[in-house]
């Protein structure tokens, strides 16, 4: 391993022993390699950290993320293999989740093949918005939130940061939930609740974020390789014809409004990544060329998504036709389904397989744990005196009771919230994109860095907020969700998606110039 590369896995257990060790000559080497300096956290004449949230009393621990929300200066982008950005986003994307959001597709007046078509269309233009967001963390060193301060002032940034942190959480929420019942599904008879899954799964995901994003990117760099191969198989085990796979006779028939609603969810999950992309790839070295790096993580997101969409759609639609599957199919998460393929064609060995894709839901929690601290630094100052590791805590504190509380509630709770996160996470790429490719025209270096936190010389944020905000009037009669429906989504579908992010995208490069000219 290139000694500069970011993720660092010791030759010897040095590491292991730093809390009862000073700091010596080996571990200033490490500090430089990671670009650690102590003394920069001291106030003048103070010799060491006294406060236990001061950051210096934790910046010796080289193997704890130790920083706040700041930029990441040019010379600290150390992170040579650039690849284990794209096999983050490959492991965040290939799991159980995505498999339990395509099976959504059961739920529109769409067919099998309607389907596989509106999945494959949506997923390849919406997944360019959060892969060319990740190129801005290795151009910038800026948070994907942080950089929203550009478009949508201080003050707007923390309203995202909320939105963002909520988002967060849901999905963390989800995953636990799908691997709890997926774990009690394979044990014998159901014996054991699927609150102990739900706990297994946190307690994981909170270990790996505790340790911050060096080890977040080692674990993901590893996590979508079993994971894949259980869904290989799975499909190998499900089969074809009519005891498979297949188009059912009593096929609905496709409308617009299946169509739209459930590309409306394809958008929902692949935009979502939108408002945290950039936090994965902050110390990638900026000599890696952005097309590099967006190419493979747009192949990552496609090939990721994209099939196991496919898949989850297809037992969506055929599960409840076939009687060996019409039960485990009604189940409220596809843990059932899992185990009752698998280890009905690979006995024990099929339900080690179902234990492992349920454990995928972990790939899924870890960026979304760590990227809920940084929304919440992001919207409350007062936070960043918390070292990075304690928000990991903070966020196990939240959903873990929430995630058993609402673990028989699953499906209704991700229909909506997958719809919904489309509308908001379109403002937002509206926004960003219209202030970042037509008014800055591409170019990185009309960003000053120097003014991130500064909210007087921010741009207001007028702009951008207004943008988002206007375009609500016309999307709620666009909305088509099961709890209400719009005048205008009755005769076309849900378009509330579209209609946001086009009038968000337009309305921006209309109110920022003014804005520029009242603010200078």
């Amino acid at each position: 391993m290139h000694p500069s590369q970011y993720i660092y896995v010791p030759k010897n257990l040095a590491l292991v022993s730093h809390f009862a060790m000073d700091i010596t000559a080996e571990k200033k080497d490490e500090e430089k390699e990671y670009g650690i300096d102590v003394q920069s956290f001291l106030e003048p004449g103070q010799d060491r950290p006294l406060g236990f949230f001061d950051p210096a009393r934790w910046a010796r621990y080289s193997f704890l993320e130790w920083t706040s929300i700041e930029p990441v200066p040019y010379e600290k982008q150390t992170q040579r293999n650039w690849y284990s950005v794209p096999l983050l986003w490959f492991s965040a994307n290939a799991n159980v989740l995505t498999f339990a959001t395509g099976m959504l597709a059961g739920s529109f007046d769409v067919s099998l093949p309607a389907s596989m078509y509106t999945i494959l269309g949506f997923s390849l233009v919406t997944s360019i918005v959060p892969a060319y967001f990740t190129t801005f963390g290795t151009r910038l060193g800026l948070r994907q939130l942080l950089h929203s301060r550009y478009s949508f002032g201080y003050f707007g940034a923390c309203i995202l940061g909320i939105l963002s942190a909520a988002t967060q959480l849901v999905y963390c929420i989800e995953n636990s939930i799908l691997g709890g019942q997926a774990l009690k599904a394979v044990s014998p008879n159901e014996s054991m609740s699927s609150i102990v899954g739900i706990v297994i799964l946190a307690i994981v995901s909170f270990v790996v974020c505790f340790f911050g994003i060096r080890v977040m990117h080692f674990v993901e760099s590893i996590l979508w390789f079993p994971t894949l191969i259980c869904f290989i198989l799975l499909t190998a085990f499900a089969g074809s014809g009519s005891n498979g796979l297949h188009i059912p006779g009593n096929s609905p028939k496709t409308t617009s409004n299946g169509v739209l609603g459930l590309g409306c969810i394809v958008a929902g999950y692949m935009l979502s990544w939108s408002t945290i992309a950039s936090d994965v790839s902050l110390y990638v070295n900026r000599s890696v060329s952005v097309k590099k790096l967006f190419f493979s993580v747009y192949a990552a997101f496609i090939l990721s998504v994209t099939p196991i969409f496919m898949l989850g759609a297809a037992f969506g639609i055929a599960g409840p036709d076939f009687p060996a599957w019409k039960e485990a199919s009604q189940e409220s998460s596809p843990g059932a389904l899992f185990n009752v393929v698998l280890s009905g064609h690979a006995g024990n060995f099929g339900k080690f397989l179902t234990v492992v894709l349920a454990l995928s839901a972990v790939a899924n929690i870890i960026p979304s744990v760590y990227s809920f601290g940084i929304a919440c630094q992001t919207s409350f100052p007062i936070l960043r005196r918390l070292p990075r590791f304690f928000m990991s805590l903070v966020a196990l504190a939240i959903f873990l009771p929430l995630s058993i509380v609402g673990r028989n509630k699953f499906y209704d709770t991700l229909t909506n919230f997958a719809s919904i996160l489309a509308y908001w996470c379109g403002f937002f790429a509206g926004v960003v994109l219209a202030d970042h490719c037509v008014i800055r025209r591409f170019d990185f270096k009309t960003y000053d860095i120097t003014i991130w936190d500064d909210w007087r010389l921010l741009p207001p944020g007028i702009a951008g907020i207004t943008s988002a905000i206007l375009p609500i009037a016309l999307l709620v009669p666009c909305m088509d969700q099961s709890w209400y429906t719009g005048p205008i989504a009755r005769h076309s579908g849900d378009l509330a998606f579209e209609v946001g992010f086009i009038l968000s995208f337009l309305l921006y490069l209309v109110l920022r110039p003014v804005e520029k000219r009242i603010w200078r």
